[in-house]
């Protein structure tokens, strides 16, 4: 004969033993995947240009506190800089918890990736500059930002943004085609949740 111990929801009681269920440990409870609308070559205007813009939201109907992470995992991505200018790709995001939550527009970034090239600057004159191509390539990496604690009946909401900015001088030469692009392609948001500590 085996004796259960009564345990609460996210405890297991067998003849095994007492323990962990699966639902106490980190699970998936939201999901987005986000494409770039704006990779490509890039054209002179104003800065930053927003090329993946999206959010992710998880609302608590569980009756325990759930301490939430959200993986922001970022595609391989590229840049190519033309002499003189710079070429960076930002990323930034915000969150909010609440009962009807609305996080903030993303406006300072966590991350950048990006170059820049220049050829014997001295001067910004044209017939001054020496031109040349800077090609980057970065591996697909991943940041784990904690969200909080969502109380029962209460939302997170979870917002990026990646942004290309190109600062600096925009001087085009005359013996070949000028080219700068940028290429952050995806962008997947993962929330993850498990029961909080009291």
């Amino acid at each position: 004969m085996s004796l259960k111990v009564c345990c609460a929801e996210f405890m297991l009681s067998d003849a095994g033993g007492l323990g962990l269920r699966r639902n106490w440990f980190p699970r998936i409870v939201a999901e987005a995947f986000l494409e770039a609308t704006k990779d490509g070559e890039i054209r002179i205007s104003p800065d930053p240009v927003t090329t993946i813009l999206g959010d992710i939201t998880w609302f608590n109907a569980t009756p325990d506190r759930q301490e939430v992470w959200v993986i922001v995992h970022r595609a391989p991505r590229s840049i190519v800089a033309q002499s003189p200018a710079t070429v960076v790709i930002h990323d930034a995001w915000s969150y909010r918890i609440g009962v009807d939550p609305s996080a903030d527009y993303p406006s300072v970034s966590q991350d950048t990736f990006g170059g820049r090239m220049a050829i014997d600057r001295s001067s910004a004159a044209a017939e001054n500059l020496l031109f040349g191509r800077f090609f980057l390539d970065g591996d697909d990496s991943q940041a784990y930002v904690r969200v909080g604690v969502v109380p029962p009946d209460e939302a997170m909401h979870f917002r990026y943004l990646a942004a290309v900015q190109t600062p600096g001088t925009w001087t085009r030469p005359s013996e070949f085609d000028a080219r700068w692009e940028a290429n952050a392609h995806w962008c997947r948001l993962i929330a993850l949740a498990s029961p909080a500590a009291p």
